[in-house]
């Protein structure tokens, strides 16, 4: 079974879809939200061209594990998906900041580079894309929970 998963943000949405047999996850793409809500229908035409039925998308929360500015919109943009998919959610507190760390030191690793603050800028830049990641890093947890199961 194939799974999507979804990093939501306001002002970029980040695309990872898992193999056919649901157990690893693939960074997708990036999708720019807007008003008039069209990026629903890009991910509802991803959803329906690629045979995915799950969505995994990531409850936002502090680290009390309260809900956050940003969880109101996620389950409006839930609700824009319709009921045609089955949603799955997951912690996703941490997920940003792990795969940046995971990407600021295999950029600094490849590059061997030894003086970070010198380079700071290159490593951010390296990093900045990153929602496609994190999108992959949440539906990867997910797909490890089902493994457990």
């Amino acid at each position: 079974m194939k799974y999507l998963g979804i990093d939501y943000g306001k002002k970029k949405i980040g695309i990872a879809k898992s193999n056919d047999e649901g157990t690893i996850a693939f960074p997708d793409q990036i999708i720019a939200p807007n008003a008039d809500n069209s990026h629903v229908q890009v991910i509802l035409d991803l959803c329906e061209k690629e045979n995915i039925g799950h969505v995994v998308i990531g409850y936002s929360s502090d680290l009390d594990g309260k809900k956050n500015a940003i969880e109101k919109d996620i389950e409006e943009f839930i609700l824009h998906l319709g009921g045609n998919l089955t949603i799955h959610r997951v912690d996703e507190r941490m997920s940003t900041s792990g795969v940046q760390a995971h990407l600021r030191h295999t950029f600094q690793k490849k590059t061997q580079d030894k003086h970070k603050a010198k380079n700071a800028k290159q490593v951010r830049e390296h990093t900045k894309d990153d929602d496609a990641k994190v999108a992959a890093y949440i539906l990867q947890s997910f797909l490890d929970m089902q493994e457990r199961v």
